[in-house]
C-alpha cells in the first residue's frame, strides 16, 4: 500500500499542538502489519525554520517551491493567522492547493485562513470558540458548529481549537482506513478519542 503524503502547513506564530498533535497522529497511524499510511512532513512559505507560540523553533521539511503532490494539506492556527489572512500570497496558495488535495482540513483559526481564501462558503465549520466571531466576519455564509470538535463537509474539515486537531486526525484516519485503524493510532499515542456519532 503506497502511503498518502500529509502536509501541515507552518508560519511565524503557529499553536504547536495544532501542527505537532495532528503530525503525531499522521506518523503512528500504520496498517495493521505496521506499514505506515502517511508520509507527513511540514511545509513553510520557504525552508526557514518558524518560531510558533511560546518560542518553539520548527524547521519545515518542504518549502512551497519544494513540496511534492500532496493528498492532504492541513492549516493550523495560532496568533500567526491573523496576518496570514490579509495575504493573499498565502490565501492564493491554499487555494490552489485545494484543487489538487484529496482533503483539505483545518485546525483552530486555521479555518479563518480558509475562508479568506474564499473555501467556506456556505459550508460548515468550526475553529476556536473565542474566534467565531471573527470567522463569521470574514465569511458570513459559513454555518459555524459551535462545541463540535470537527466539522466535516467530504473534502473539506475544521476543527475546533488545540487538541481537537488530533480528534479531527483520528477522525481522518478512520474515514480513510477505517475505525479499528483509528482506535488503533489512538491506543498507540495513549490518547483518548471519542468519534463523532451521528
Amino acid at each position: 500500500m503506497t502511503p498518502r503524503t500529509a502536509a501541515i502547513y507552518i508560519f511565524e506564530g503557529v499553536e504547536p499542538l495544532d501542527c505537532v498533535g495532528p503530525f503525531e497522529a499522521f506518523i503512528t497511524a500504520e496498517s495493521a502489519g505496521g506499514e505506515p499510511l502517511f508520509e507527513t512532513g511540514m511545509v513553510g512559505e520557504t525552508m526557514a525554520p518558524v518560531s510558533g507560540v511560546g518560542g518553539l523553533v520548527i524547521t519545515p521539511r518542504w518549502s512551497f517551491e519544494t513540496m511534492p503532490e500532496v493528498d492532504l494539506l492541513l492549516v493550523p492556527g495560532g496568533a500567526g493567522t491573523r496576518p496570514l489572512v490579509k495575504r493573499s500570497e498565502i490565501t492564493d496558495w491554499v487555494a490552489e492547493q485545494n484543487d489538487k488535495v484529496e482533503m483539505l482540513l483545518s485546525v483552530c483559526t486555521g479555518a479563518h485562513v480558509l475562508a479568506a481564501a474564499g473555501l467556506l462558503k456556505g459550508l460548515k465549520a468550526t475553529t476556536h470558540w473565542n474566534t467565531y466571531d471573527w470567522l463569521r466576519s470574514i465569511e458570513p455564509t459559513v454555518e459555524i458548529q459551535e462545541g463540535a470538535r470537527w466539522a466535516d463537509n467530504g473534502r473539506i474539515i475544521c476543527s475546533s481549537g488545540v487538541s481537537a486537531g488530533i480528534d479531527m486526525t483520528l477522525h481522518v484516519i478512520e474515514r480513510l482506513h477505517g475505525e479499528d485503524t483509528a482506535a488503533r493510532t489512538a491506543r498507540f499515542m495513549e490518547y483518548e478519542y471519542w468519534p463523532q456519532r451521528s
